[in-house]
C-alpha cells in the first residue's frame, strides 16, 4: 500500500494545472482513505484495489492497496472497467450535440431501424436507462438498450465503429493508451487503466472535451413523472449536502474487475477506483442509483470532503454494513442488522436499495417494516423489474401469496422490455417463482413451469425450472 502525497509532476495532457501546496492535508487525507478501504476490501475479499484523486487537472493521491489474497493491482494495470464505458460514450453523445452532429432529442430510429416503430424513443431516453416500458417514465437500468448507442455515434461522426469514434475523439487527443479491448460496445468493455482514466477525469475538468454548459447537460438527472430519476445522459447523478455528486460504476464478472469513477464538480476533485473482483460495485446495487450506499465512495466524501461525507447518515453507513454481510453470506448478521434497521425512527420511503436488502433477509420479525418499505417502493416504481422481483420473493417468504403471485404476473406483464438475456432471465426467474408459489397445486405450477422453460433459458435457472418440475407431486 503506498499513497503519493503531494501534487505529481504526472501531466494529465495539456489540462494539467497547478495544484496548491496542501501537503499535509493531502497525506491525512490519503491516509484516512486507504485505512477505509483497506479494511473493506479484506472484508469483501478483494485482492487489490488500486486509485487516484485527481483535484483541478492533476493527480494529488494514488495507491495500490493489496489484501494478501491474489494478484495486486498498479495504477498502470489495465482491466475493463465494463460500464464505466457509459461515462466515456456520454462524453462522445454531448461532442456530437455540440458540434451539431445529432441531438439529444433525436428519434433514435432516425439513426437505427429497429426503432421504427418505436420512433417515441430518443437518444435521451437510451442514455439515460428510461426507454423501456414508457418511454421517460421508469428508470430501468439497460447495458444491452445503451449499447445501441454505440450505431448511432459511428453514424453520427461518419465513422466505421464505435470504436473507432471512441479512439479519434478521446483515447488520441488525451494521450490515454489504447489498449484491444474485444467486448468493447458503448455500455461496457474498455480496456483502460487508472492513470489513463485519470486523464480522462482531468479533461473533464478543464472543460477540454466538452463545454461547461454541456458537462452540465450531460449530468442534471432526466426528470421523470415522479421527479428527478438516477441518470442525466450516461452519469449518475444526485445531491449530496446541496453538492452536485456525479459518478460512473463499472461491474464486470466477478473474478475480473470493478470500477468506480466518481466527480464532485464544484470542487474539481475526483475519485478513480480500480478492483480485480466485482465486489467494488455487486454488493451495494449501484445500477439503483445511490451513492451513498458504497462505501468506498463514502470513504473518499469523508477523507477529500469532509462536509459532504458528515451528511452521509449513519443509517445509510448500517445499510452497507448490510450489504457486505449479505455479500459475505452471514446471514446471523444481516438479519440482526436489518432487525436494527427496522426499529430506527427514520421514516419508510423508498429505498431501492434498502428493499433489496429486505427482499433477502426480511422475516416474520421484520415482517410490518418489510411490508411498509415494499408498499413504498412498489407505489413509486410499480414497472421497476427489480422491485417486482423482490418484492414477490420477499412476499411469498411472508406467507402473502395472493401479493407475491400479484408481484410476479406484474413482472410478466412489464411492456416494451428489451428482449436481451437480462429480460429472459426476469421472466424465467417470475414463472419459477410463481411456479414455487402454487406448487401444491400441480396442474397450475407445471403450466408456470412450461412458461419459464418455454423463454429459453439455460443454466442454473433452468436446472431449478427443471428440478421443481421433478418435485411436483400428482393427486
Amino acid at each position: 500500500m503506498r499513497a503519493i502525497l503531494a501534487a505529481l509532476s504526472f501531466a494529465l495532457g495539456a489540462c494539467a494545472h497547478a495544484v496548491p501546496d496542501k501537503t499535509l492535508e493531502v497525506a491525512q487525507a490519503s491516509a484516512a482513505f486507504e485505512t477505509v478501504v483497506a479494511a473493506r476490501a479484506a472484508e469483501l475479499t478483494i485482492p487489490g484495489i488500486a486509485y487516484a484523486v485527481v483535484r483541478d487537472g492533476a493527480i494529488i493521491s494514488e495507491g495500490e492497496i493489496a489484501t494478501g489474497g491474489g494478484p495486486a493491482l498498479t495504477p498502470d494495470t489495465p482491466l475493463r472497467f465494463a460500464s464505466v464505458t457509459k461515462a466515456f460514450t456520454a462524453v462522445l453523445l454531448m461532442r456530437a450535440v455540440e458540434q451539431g452532429k445529432l441531438s439529444l432529442d433525436d428519434s433514435v430510429s432516425r439513426w437505427d431501424a429497429g426503432f421504427a416503430n418505436q420512433p417515441q424513443i430518443t437518444v435521451r431516453h437510451l442514455a439515460a436507462h428510461v426507454s423501456e416500458g414508457d418511454a421517460g417514465r421508469e428508470y430501468v437500468y439497460g447495458s444491452t438498450r445503451y449499447s445501441k448507442l454505440g450505431d448511432v455515434l459511428a453514424k453520427a461522426y461518419g465513422a466505421q465503429s464505435f470504436e473507432d469514434v471512441l479512439r479519434r475523439e478521446l483515447v488520441a487527443p488525451l494521450g490515454m493508451t489504447w489498449r484491444e479491448s474485444p467486448y468493447l460496445g458503448a455500455h461496457a468493455g474498455l480496456v483502460t487503466t487508472v492513470h489513463d482514466v485519470s486523464r480522462f477525469v482531468a479533461a473533464l475538468q478543464s472543460n477540454e472535451l466538452i463545454s461547461e454548459r454541456a458537462f452540465l447537460t450531460m449530468t442534471t438527472p432526466y426528470t421523470g413523472p415522479n421527479g428527478p430519476l438516477p441518470v442525466g445522459v450516461g452519469w449518475f447523478s444526485q445531491t449530496i449536502a446541496g453538492e452536485p455528486v456525479v459518478w460512473s460504476f463499472g461491474q464486470d464478472d466477478p473474478d475480473h474487475s470493478s470500477a468506480l469513477v466518481l466527480l464532485l464538480p464544484q470542487r474539481d476533485i475526483a475519485l478513480i477506483m480500480l478492483a480485480n473482483t466485482d465486489e467494488l460495485s455487486n454488493p451495494f446495487r449501484l445500477m439503483m442509483g445511490d451513492i451513498s450506499k458504497s462505501p468506498f465512495a463514502v470513504a473518499f466524501l469523508d477523507a477529500f470532503a469532509p462536509e459532504l461525507g458528515a451528511s452521509i447518515t449513519a443509517r445509510d453507513r448500517a445499510i452497507s454494513d448490510l450489504l457486505i454481510s449479505i455479500n459475505r453470506e452471514d446471514m446471523a448478521a444481516a438479519s440482526v442488522q436489518f432487525a436494527g434497521l427496522a426499529a430506527g425512527e427514520a421514516p419508510i420511503d423508498a429505498d431501492l436499495v434498502l428493499h433489496f436488502a429486505a427482499g433477502i433477509v426480511a422475516s416474520e420479525e421484520t415482517s410490518a417494516f418489510a411490508r411498509q418499505l415494499d408498499g413504498a417502493v412498489i407505489q413509486r416504481h410499480p414497472a421497476n423489474r427489480w422491485a417486482l422481483l423482490l418484492s414477490a420473493g420477499m412476499r411469498a417468504r411472508l406467507g402473502d401469496t395472493d401479493l407475491a403471485t400479484q408481484r410476479y404476473e406484474n413482472l410478466l406483464a412489464l411492456q416494451k422490455q428489451e428482449p436481451d438475456g437480462l429480460h429472459t432471465l426476469f421472466l424465467a426467474w417470475a414463472y419459477q417463482g410463481l411456479a414455487a408459489l402454487h406448487i401444491n397445486d400441480p396442474a397450475r405450477a407445471r403450466s408456470y413451469i412450461e412458461g419459464g422453460l418455454a423463454t429459453g433459458v439455460t443454466g442454473g435457472t433452468r436446472d431449478g425450472l427443471l428440478a421443481l418440475r421433478d418435485s411436483i407431486v400428482e393427486p
